[in-house]
């Protein structure tokens, strides 16, 4: 000891910049250690999120109107997982809204609206599920469009109508501003009339729907349907006691948080079996013909023979014969002169052509539909 105090002494610059040396790396590792330094994979997590509206586009071929339920789309990302209520414009079949969304990867599907005859749609075939990157910087924000064909109130099933009754009441529960409070008890009360008018409905099915305002709190706080700043603190915290060697596992760790394949919506195991559906209606036929057409003329159809001495007359050949020889023998030059005789007669002027048809029942296919699920064409 006495050895080293004695070099100190001697080498007291070099002793200085040691000990310097020393607290430098103190520091430093403390610094790293509360996260001061962290690496440029780690910082985007601890800045604050930014956020992209997102437009929603629901559009039906006919049937969706404000006595509707809404269309319901299911959004779903890393840290959320809420609901949100499209509604028809006041024309109907067709409504647009947008949710702010913060950045990063959401699949979105959609829950089927209910019609005031009881009728449904076919919301899968024609709106799959969608896979869309939320990125400010991006040119332009992504849209989802949603189009709806209506399948007939006949057509919708009781399971299919158990269905859309249990997501909505999910979708309620999970929703954001707008299906709670008053907007969410109107929909639950379109809910329960609309699928009491569908033929097909179970009496189950239909309490089921009566009931939904009392499994769910219309009045429960909105879901959250941006990352909260606990998450995002959470997240610094963690990456922040990352080692820079590690960034790769981390980012693994990271990415191993999105739903799994098995949890994002999967199509259901259905193929189409179209139908032609037939209707009737009335043809006419034609038939053409030639229609004679007809007049009064006058229409010369004999002779009269005129003797002026005794002013006889008559339309018999013979007799005027035996006349004139009568009228000789008394003397009488016998003479006499023709007359034609004329009468009114009805006779065809020419012709012209008519339609003759008639109607017939025609058989005809008017739409085709799918023979299981309704869907038409």
């Amino acid at each position: 000891m006495n050895g080293l105090s004695q070099w100190a002494r001697s080498h007291k610059p070099q002793a200085a910049a040691i000990a310097a040396a020393i607290v430098v790396a103190i520091v430093v590792a403390i610094a790293v250690a509360s996260g001061a330094f962290a690496t440029s994979e780690q910082q985007p997590e601890q800045q604050e999120s930014r956020t992209v509206d997102v437009t929603l586009s629901v559009t039906a071929d006919h049937g969706w109107d404000e006595n509707s339920t809404p269309a319901i789309a299911h959004i779903e990302g890393d840290d959320v997982d809420f609901y949100h209520a499209v509604t028809p414009d006041a024309d109907g079949n067709k409504g647009t809204s947008t949710v702010e969304l913060a950045e990063g990867d959401y699949t979105v599907s959609f829950v089927s609206p209910v019609n005031s005859d009881g009728s449904a749609f076919d919301i899968y075939d024609t709106g799959a599920p969608v896979d869309i990157t939320v990125d400010a910087d991006a040119k332009t924000a992504p849209a989802v469009n949603c189009p709806m064909a209506q399948i007939p109130a006949d057509k919708v099933t009781d399971d299919m109508l158990a269905d859309i009754v249990n997501k909505t009441k999910d979708a309620i529960k999970k929703g954001d501003e707008t299906l709670k409070g008053d907007a969410g008890t109107g929909i639950l009360d379109k809910l329960d009339g609309n699928v009491a008018k569908n033929p097909n409905a179970s009496d189950k099915t239909k309490q089921e729907a009566t009931d939904a305002d009392k499994d769910v709190d219309v009045n429960d706080k909105p879901a959250q349907t941006t990352p909260s700043a606990k998450n995002d603190g959470n997240k610094a915290d963690s990456n922040a006691g990352s080692q820079p060697s590690n960034a790769g596992s981390s980012n693994a760790g990271s990415a191993s948080s999105k739903p799994s394949q098995s949890s994002q919506p999967s199509k259901p195991a259905h193929t189409h079996t179209w139908v032609n559906h037939t209707a009737t209606r009335n043809v006419w036929v034609s038939n053409w013909v030639d229609v004679p057409d007809y007049g009064t003329q006058q229409v010369q159809t004999g002779t009269r023979w005129v003797f002026p001495e005794d002013g006889y007359a008559t339309t018999s050949l013979s007799d005027a014969k035996a006349h004139a020889v009568a009228l000789v023998k008394q003397g009488c030059m016998g003479n006499y002169h023709t007359e034609p005789v004329y009468e009114n007669q009805t006779v065809q002027t020419g012709s012209h052509k008519e339609d003759h048809g008639s109607y017939t029942t025609e058989t005809y296919v008017d739409y085709v539909y799918c023979s299981s699920c309704g869907a038409r064409q």
